[in-house]
């Protein structure tokens, strides 16, 4: 990066100093909030997993237009859980 450029940058950051600490303020938020969200992340998956848990969730739910065959419970018979 030339001189010339390095002079006209930071002569437009002293020249719009609201402007210039408003966008790292916005930025700075930015990158709070998304790192907030990634380090809860795994926390709100076990929250999550638990209060499906004690609450006994439903762990399948099968719907079907025109009825259910003996194959189809057969099917659903073999699913774990």
């Amino acid at each position: 990066m030339g001189k010339s450029v390095q002079k006209n940058f930071f002569r437009e950051i002293k020249n719009s100093k609201g402007r210039f600490i408003s966008i790292l303020f916005i930025v700075a938020m930015g990158v709070a909030f998304f790192s907030g969200v990634r380090a809860t992340e795994p926390d709100m998956r076990l929250t999550m997993n638990q209060f499906v848990q004690d609450h006994d969730f439903m762990d399948i739910r099968v719907l079907s237009t025109l009825g259910l065959t003996d194959d189809d419970l057969d099917a659903i018979g073999k699913v774990e859980g």
